[in-house]
């Protein structure tokens, strides 16, 4: 018998055993498809943690390596490939020159030598292999908006649903976009003893959400939320509403995406089409942008929910979620941010203090109730520019969200708040960026860059308001609470539903106090 030839497997093949030995894959049969031994497949399920972290944790995804060996300059490594990500995501062409120049710059500022660092062809060679990047030629026109697509796109996209037998049941949408969840303002609301306001905070205080919608407006999948953290403290011990993920940038990567596809979006829309009674197929419109996975990766095995993409450069005319839903959730969030911080039993009178109280969980919940408050007619008529057939049907106005109610908010804040904004700056804290459409990432500049770049390079285990210390609520305490509460929703008239609820939580709330006792 001839010996079996030497085969080095991919991160990406690595990926797929470890996928097959989830799903109940024999050991034998695993090494005999991809040519290697049975003590290989063990070891790989040894290092199952080590593998998916490292795959998880980066922007790039698995590529074509074969190992986890790091790089020389780790740091340098990964400045150099944040910045170079940052320069793709606005459509910046860039050749291996200037990649080349870029490293050599990166490393005067982390050496402080000006010499040492070649940045050789073979070093960029490597570079690009190690990262997957490869050579594609860039049209002088792909930054300007491309209107004369959008009536090919939806002709093609209307042969796609015909073909395919799809209702509006089966057509949805997802879209990614960031949010400073404590929306403090870059120079406006530092202490008197704060000498500057380091960008690292800002940073930090940032998470990507991403809602998800058929065309009917009658299923919206729980939110995409991603985060620094890996593991925040203040998810300790709760149950999230929504499909939360750790990237040590907090940016929405091909890695984390296809794991939401195949384990959240294909699962979660099986469901309900089979609660309408519809066959299990979908089609799923993205924009174009760096971190989404190819069409070839967003399908489900048996090829009937799918994804299609939007052409280039017309996400902000055609794409639904670009087209107020995002703009209503980051509305609703600031009202939300608003009554949070006047609502402070403890910090309420302090501006600064009672933001920084607000902890990721807070800003978590706040948005899932947001997202709940976008209108079924809202998320309809957001696709009136993609499919004006089905659409065309007269859909009463939306109810926006009031903004007397904001400003009503603000200058309650301006009356109780030590720590004041003028008028206008209030105003822009609580309105910036509502109108347009911020991107899923900001602009970092170098420094910062490399400031991200020399941390280690596991993500974070905890957000920063891990800091703030929180008094556990007893069981007696709570009930207590909780009587009140009902009390008070009954003599208000509320709604039965928000009744329920508050006596479902005042029962779990005694028997534990019976336990205790």
């Amino acid at each position: 018998m001839a010996p079996r030839k030497y085969v080095t497997l991919t991160l990406d093949q690595k990926i797929e055993i470890i996928k097959l030995m989830e799903n109940g894959q024999n050991y034998g049969m695993i090494a005999e498809k991809y040519g290697i031994g049975k003590s290989t497949v063990g070891d790989i399920k040894k290092n199952k943690e080590k593998i998916m972290k490292f795959v998880s944790t980066t922007e790039r995804g698995p590529g074509t390596r074969k190992t986890l060996k790091e790089p020389e300059n780790l740091v340098l490594e990964n400045a150099l490939f944040i910045w170079f990500m940052q320069q793709r995501r606005r459509h910046i062409p860039i050749s291996g020159e200037i990649i080349c120049e870029k490293a050599r710059l990166f490393h005067r500022e982390i050496t402080k030598q000006e010499d040492g660092f070649t940045a050789s062809r073979g070093w960029l060679d490597n570079f690009k292999h190690r990262h997957g990047i490869r050579r594609l030629k860039i049209t002088g026109e792909k930054l300007s908006c491309d209107e004369a697509s959008i009536e090919p796109f939806r002709n093609e996209l209307q042969r796609v649903i015909n073909e395919n037998n799809l209702d509006l049941e089966q057509i949805y949408n997802a879209d990614e976009s960031g949010l400073f969840w404590r929306m403090l303002p870059e120079h406006t609301l530092t202490s008197s003893h704060e000498k500057n306001a380091p960008g690292r905070k800002m940073i930090k205080a940032r998470i990507i959400f991403m809602p998800c919608a058929n065309a009917s407006g009658t299923h919206k999948l729980p939110l995409l939320v991603i985060g620094t953290a890996q593991k925040p403290r203040a998810f300790k011990s709760v149950n999230l509403p929504v499909y939360y993920r750790g990237q040590k940038n907090a940016w929405a990567t091909r890695v984390l995406f296809l794991d939401w596809f195949q384990k959240q979006f294909v699962p979660v829309v099986c469901e309900h089409l089979l609660n309408v009674n519809l066959p299990p197929k979908a089609l799923l419109l993205l924009d174009n942008c760096p971190g989404h996975p190819s069409a070839e990766e967003l399908r489900s095995d048996d090829g009937n929910i799918f994804a299609m993409f939007l052409p280039p450069n017309t996400t902000a005319l055609i794409q639904p979620m670009d087209q107020n839903v995002i703009q209503n959730i980051k509305l609703n969030y600031r009202k939300s941010l608003l009554v949070n911080v006047l609502a402070d039993p403890v910090h309420g009178e302090n501006l600064i203090d009672a933001l920084k109280a607000i902890n990721l969980k807070d800003a978590v919940f706040s948005l899932v109730n947001c997202w709940k408050l976008v209108q079924p007619m809202l998320i309809k008529k957001s696709w009136k520019h993609l499919l004006p057939f089905q659409t065309e049907n007269k859909i009463d106005e939306v109810v926006e969200i009031n903004d007397i109610q904001i400003s009503t908010l603000i200058n309650q804040i301006q009356k109780t708040c030590t720590n004041k904004m003028s008028d206008s700056q209030a105003q822009e804290w609580a309105c910036r960026g509502a109108d347009e459409d911020l991107a899923n990432h900001e602009i970092l500049t170098d420094d910062q860059i490399l400031q991200i770049a020399a941390k280690e390079d596991d993500i974070d285990d905890e957000d920063e308001s891990g800091s703030i210390s929180i008094s556990k609520v007893s069981p007696s305490e709570a009930v207590n609470a909780l009587n009140t509460v009902l009390q008070w929703a009954e003599d208000e008239n509320m709604d039965s539903t928000d009744i329920l609820l508050v006596r479902r939580l005042r029962e779990l709330a005694f028997e534990m106090k019976i336990k205790i006792i």
